[in-house]
Order: C-alpha cells, then sequence, then structure tokens
C-alpha cells in the first residue's frame, strides 16, 4: 500500500502533518458537539462535557504529533463555542476570554489547557526518550525547559557537545559563545564523548577555559547518557510542563470560593461568571441596546451583579 494509511486510529505519514491530516480529529469533535441536547445543559454540564469527553478526544493526537496551528486554534474554537453556545458552529463572542477560561483555576480561570500548549507538552515528553520522530521540534521546544531539566552524563554518545544544556543547564554554546567552536578545533556536530577518554575528559589543552570544566563536573560511569526531569521526584508530567510553558500570574484571593472540594460545577460556574463581572445583566443589556429596560423582574430598581446578589429583596428571600 501507500501512505497515507490508518493505524491504530492515527494516520502514518510520509511528510509533515497538515491540516488535511487532522479532518477526521475536527469532524469526531463537531460530531461529538452535535450529539448532544445542549439546550438543556446548563453551563456546569457543558463543563464536565469538556473536561471528560471533548478534551480526551484530542488529547490522542496531540500526545503522538505535532498539530498544525490552524488546527490547534480550530479546536480551541470549537471547544470556546460549545462551552459558550452549546454546538460548534456559534458565532458570537463568550462572555469571558478564551485565554482567562484556559487559565489554572488559583489565577482565575477554569483550569483548562488550549489545545496548542497540551501539544507542546506533549511532544516534549520525547525528551526523555532516544527518539527521533519530531526530534527538530523537541530541540526547538526544549529551550522552554532547559532549567528543569538535569542532564546525566556516562558515556556521552547522545549529547550533543556543543548545543545541548548539560553543563549546569547551560550549553557552551550558551556559556563561551558560538566562536567556542571554532577556537577549540572541534567538530560543530561533535558528541560530548569525543572529549571523554577512558573515563577521564580530554579536552583540548589550548583552550583554557574548556580544560576549567574538568573541575566542574565529573565524568560519571560508561553508561548512557540520560534527561531526568527535576520535577515532582524527576518524573516528567504533561501537566508540570503546561504550567511552565504558559505565563505564570497572579493568584486571585476568590479562587477558593468558586472552586473548592464537592462544589456543583452548575453554581461555581455562576459564582466564578460573578467574579469577572460576566452575567448579561440588564443595565449591560440596556447600554449595549439589547433591552429597552434595565429594571429588575423581582423588584422594579435597576438590575446589576451588585443588586442580584446582594440588594434585591425578591434573590435574598429565594
Amino acid at each position: 500500500g501507500s501512505l497515507p494509511v490508518i493505524y491504530l486510529g492515527l494516520p502514518l505519514l510520509a511528510s509533515k502533518m497538515s491540516s488535511m491530516d487532522c479532518t477526521v480529529l475536527l469532524d469526531k469533535l463537531t460530531r461529538r458537539t452535535s450529539s448532544w441536547m445542549c439546550n438543556s445543559l446548563s453551563f456546569g454540564g457543558r463543563l464536565q462535557l469538556m473536561a471528560s469527553v471533548l478534551f480526551s478526544i484530542q488529547v490522542y493526537r496531540c500526545s503522538t504529533f505535532i498539530l498544525p496551528v490552524a488546527v490547534t486554534k480550530e479546536c480551541d474554537r470549537i471547544m470556546r463555542s460549545f462551552l459558550w453556545h452549546g454546538s460548534a458552529y456559534g458565532k458570537k463572542s463568550g462572555k469571558v476570554a478564551w485565554s482567562r477560561v484556559c487559565k489554572p483555576k488559583k489565577e482565575g480561570g477554569m483550569g483548562f489547557v488550549g489545545c496548542r500548549v497540551w501539544n507542546q507538552a506533549a511532544i516534549l515528553k520525547i525528551v526523555n526518550y532516544n527518539c527521533s520522530c519530531s526530534w527538530r521540534y523537541v530541540l526547538k521546544s526544549r529551550n522552554l525547559l532547559a532549567n528543569y531539566l538535569l542532564y546525566e552524563i556516562g558515556d556521552g554518545m547522545s549529547t550533543s557537545l556543543w548545543f545541548d544544556p548539560w553543563l549546569s543547564g547551560v550549553s557552551l554554546v550558551e556559556r563561551y559563545g558560538d566562536s567556542v567552536i571554532q577556537d577549540s578545533g572541534i567538530q560543530r556536530n561533535a558528541r560530548l564523548s569525543s572529549v571523554i577518554k577512558e573515563g577521564e575528559w580530554d579536552w583540548p589543552v589550548t583552550f583554557p577555559d574548556l580544560t576549567d570544566i574538568s573541575n566542574l563536573t565529573a565524568v560519571l560511569s560508561n553508561s548512557t547518557d540520560r534527561i531526568h526531569w527535576m520535577k515532582k521526584g524527576g518524573i516528567f508530567t504533561i501537566r508540570e510542563a503546561c504550567n511552565i510553558i504558559n505565563t505564570q500570574g497572579s493568584e486571585v484571593e476568590w479562587w477558593k470560593i468558586a472552586w473548592f472540594p464537592r462544589s456543583i460545577p452548575k453554581h461555581s460556574f455562576c459564582v466564578w461568571l460573578t467574579f469577572w463581572e460576566a452575567h448579561r445583566t440588564l443595565d449591560k443589556l440596556v447600554r449595549g441596546v439589547v433591552s429597552s429596560s434595565n429594571c429588575c423582574f423581582g423588584c422594579g430598581q435597576e438590575e446589576s451583579i451588585d443588586h442580584l446578589f446582594f440588594s434585591c429583596p425578591f434573590t435574598a428571600r429565594v
């Protein structure tokens, strides 16, 4: 046969993955959202379906391939549209920006991870293995996690002498500049094993800075080189990688009020919208020329978030 073919639910490709190769993923997400009776689902119900069903559909491919940017954006669009409108084809904007929804709960988000970020983090697990799949992308993305990787040098056969951050989290090119390659007389594509001889360092004596490295680190046994994850006891987790890739924001004071153990998702969602002032109350609809009256249905005063939750005598009785 000829490529591409489907194997274990994934396409086997002879070239870089294109958007056309991902139509099965997008169609599956769209069909699944269309199969639910979303008009009867609360926001909390949609939240649960997104976390348990829709997100798991894209995880398999995100952990195997580098998806095109257009595909990751379309996955996020389908998820966003389902959350706010109950279908994959909603055209109106949501009550809260998707970038805010995808923040951790303690930073005021819902704890979701965008498809692009999850794809980057999932592919980075290959760093821990001698795997050639998508290696160019992994090498590019690995700089994001340089401070969280620990190189254990053995025989030096698997480690780039100049470009891998094996020396205290920094590569030799970063430490000494690109000119160090020419000054040392060692090839640009050399492995670390080229300066190891019988378990000892064998640096060129013409470059004193390199010989000083012998005092900074010791050569280990003749075992293979290994890369360790410096978080969570040395075990790489995609969730940890996502937290590193995402820009870290400040913690909001109210997040435990909205999200706490055994909370009801529908209620938590409502409280979350309240803190972001995202409820479409009549005072906002009047300003947007959507409604002609801003009177509260229960007491006749001006309807606002503060009024409904704290001042309205009708809601107080409820």
